[in-house]
């Protein structure tokens, strides 16, 4: 077959799922345009930023869902992301590594170190916890960490010159280097001087959010904690006399019930709003009389840089980040960002006079040029010529089947019943597929010099063979590596499926592309002959993944382009019996939909008189994955807690009264 290239692959971390779709999707269509697919590894569970994930999906970028914390001192789920950004690393073949957030760059760095590959590493810092005048323990705890990590990076990228400078003076690898950009990019089309269309649609937000036409309105825009110190701007509020100022915080944190409390504490429920998420904020800004930034640290400030382009005065702390682009009393006003006094002072003065807050907005207006998205775009796309271009061949995949059957294999007591398997997938009507199987490691010789006869039984399957058992999650991953197929078809080896199996689900697939998956209800059967059966929703919704997977995993046919844009199944010992479950729930809080076909399509064997029969050891695994997934689903609380410990109460209930209960709702 002709020989080709595909792409390089560029791994993203950061610390929060919508830290990417929110600052940095313009350097991802510059390492597109380099040849690079995207992985984007995150916690998405931790709602900072608005999460635009059918943005990054159509865009193509692969997702991965990652443990990791905003702060360092959570070992537990830093170490568990440590681990898995070194699988993503080594699975994926990752090439080059673009870290983000301070703990972001930590694990990105240390997982680059621990993995095999040793990518090309750049870290982003969007602004250094020690910097001049920060408290004595951001300098005992975090430069020496960064001074270390710096010798295994090649690029250090910062946003403002004073961490540019101390970067300069850190060990890098050989040819490293630090950069500095002008912030993360300001898109001046999108933030501009407002025009009468503009101006219509703030009326319009100003009208929704009960803000009065003759009011004075104040906007910031940040995450909700101690360090954007909002609460700064709530007492001066309320020690001014003034009543028809009014006050909109724009984001979501973890400091929201503290400043709920202060806003109840002032009496300022009816002139201090909390408004969340806004994806509006080229339209919000045009609604503000003024703008504040009260920040004690900032590595730049593109929200504060982004009012400004919209021609909203300024009114900031004084920091490193606003230090880079305003001049006290020129383009904007400045004040120490503990002084309720000084933030009360400055409000009043652009309160009072509309010439002078005029006259700053019109005087921020030539600062934005100098951060703007085409300015960091040319620093950007000499830092990303630098990186090393792999070419690797593979195959025209002109010829490929229409569907890649995967399974995998371990230690299969019964050749006959594994038989039967292999038989009811060459024995499909629909012909036209590969049938991939994985020998995990087995240790069974029998097994063994029959997985290897296959290959003669049937020219469509192919044997990957492996000397250690690493369980399911890897087995299929693996095969999804080498799959061909436009779809991939779920088998397991002690199962059969019915033989339009294929046919019905490529059907389906082909009808109703809405869908990126699709499974199917089965029979119940053991060596006695089939004793029931076992069906799941049309359509799962949120509360269908609380009692148990609500898909059959070896019924399920997924499209193949779906692990283009997420990561496979999850390869944790954790997951061990629940990688389908982990798989779906990740794959819902993604967005992505799948469908149970109202018809048996596969014999699922199961022991009648075993049933449900697990090893407390996989029931506390399953506990686990249960507890995560519903918490990365928002159900844990109040009736998620109930099901989490649903696998490990099932454990202590005797086989028997499973069996009974069973029976007594199942039509045998």
């Amino acid at each position: 077959m002709e020989q080709n290239t595909i792409m390089n692959k560029a791994l993203i971390i950061t610390t929060t799922g919508g830290f990417l779709s929110q600052f940095e999707l313009n350097n991802v269509k510059l390492l597109q345009e380099n040849g690079y697919q995207i992985h984007y590894a995150a916690n998405f569970g931790v709602p900072i930023y608005e999460v635009k994930d059918d943005t990054l999906r159509n865009m193509g970028v692969v997702l991965h869902h990652i443990s990791i914390e905003k702060s360092p001192f959570k070992f537990k789920k830093n170490i568990w992301a440590l681990r898995e950004l070194v699988r993503i690393i080594e699975r994926e073949q990752i090439d080059v590594i673009h870290c983000h957030n301070p703990n972001g760059g930590v694990l990105g760095r240390l997982s680059a170190i621990f993995s095999k590959r040793k990518p090309f590493v750049i870290y982003t810092a969007h602004g250094f916890h020690f910097f001049r005048g920060a408290p004595l323990k951001n300098w005992l705890f975090f430069f020496p960490v960064e001074y270390f990590l710096s010798r295994f990076t090649d690029r250090i990228i910062t946003i403002n010159h004073e961490d540019y400078y101390r970067a300069k003076d850190f060990p890098m690898r050989k040819n490293g280097k630090a950069v500095l950009i002008p912030g993360v990019g300001l898109d001046l089309d999108k933030f501009h001087a407002s025009s009468e269309e503009d101006e219509k649609i703030a009326l319009h937000i100003r009208s929704t959010l009960n803000i009065p036409k003759d009011a004075f309105h104040i906007v910031s825009a940040g995450e909700l904690n101690v360090n954007k110190n909002h609460i700064v701007v709530i007492e001066a509020i309320a020690k001014l006399p003034q009543k028809n100022i009014y006050y909109s915080i724009c984001g979501e944190g973890p400091y929201r019930p503290q400043l709920e409390e202060a806003i109840k504490k002032y009496g300022l429920e009816d002139r201090v709003f909390l408004r969340g998420y806004r994806n509006d904020m080229h339209y919000f800004w045009h609604t503000a009389d003024a703008s504040i930034f009260p920040s004690y640290r900032e590595g730049m400030g593109m929200a504060a840089l982004e009012a400004m382009a919209c021609h909203v005065p300024l009114i900031v702390a004084d920091n490193r980040g606003s230090r880079e682009y305003l001049i006290d009393g020129v383009n904007g006003m400045v004040c120490r960002p503990s002084s309720v006094e000084e933030f009360e002072t400055a409000i009043l003065r652009i309160y009072e006079d509309k010439d002078y807050r005029l006259e700053l907005a019109a005087n921020a207006l030539w600062t934005v040029d100098s951060f703007s998205l085409k300015k960091n775009e040319l620093v950007m796309r000499k830092v990303y010529g630098d990186l090393p271009v792999y070419k690797v061949p593979y195959e025209d995949k002109a010829d490929c089947p229409m569907i890649s059957v995967i399974m995998g294999v371990y230690n299969e007591t019964s050749l006959v019943e594994f038989e039967k398997s292999v038989r009811s997938v060459l024995n499909q009507t629909f012909k036209d597929f590969e049938f991939l199987i994985y020998n995990d490691g087995s240790s069974v010789d029998e097994l063994n010099v029959f997985i290897e006869s296959l290959e003669d039984m049937d020219e469509r399957i192919r044997v990957i063979q492996s000397d250690e058992n690493r369980g399911l999650g890897y087995a299929l991953n693996r095969c999804i590596d080498q799959a061909k197929g436009k779809y991939l078809a779920r088998m397991d080896a002690d199962d059969m499926s019915h033989p339009d199996r294929f046919a019905v689900e490529v059907d389906f697939l082909e009808k109703h592309p809405e869908y990126m998956w699709c499974g199917a209800n089965c029979d119940l059967f053991d060596k006695d002959g089939i004793w029931g059966d076992s069906s799941r929703p049309k359509v799962p919704k949120l509360e269908d993944y609380l009692k148990f997977s609500p898909y059959i995993h070896p019924t399920v046919m997924y499209r193949a382009c779906l692990f283009e844009r997420v990561a496979g199944y999850a390869e944790e010992r954790v997951t061990k019996r629940c990688e389908d479950y982990e798989l779906f729930m990740r794959l819902f809080k993604l967005g992505y939909k799948g469908y149970n076909i109202q018809k048996s399509l596969l014999y699922y064997r199961v022991d009648r008189r075993s049933y449900h029969s697990r090893s407390f050891l996989d029931r506390w695994r399953e506990s686990k994955v249960r507890y995560e997934g519903f918490k990365s689903l928002g159900i844990l609380w109040p009736k998620g807690w109930i099901y989490v410990f649903r696998p490990v109460a099932s454990a202590l209930i005797p086989s028997s009264l499973i069996l009974e209960m069973k029976e007594s709702v199942t039509p045998l």
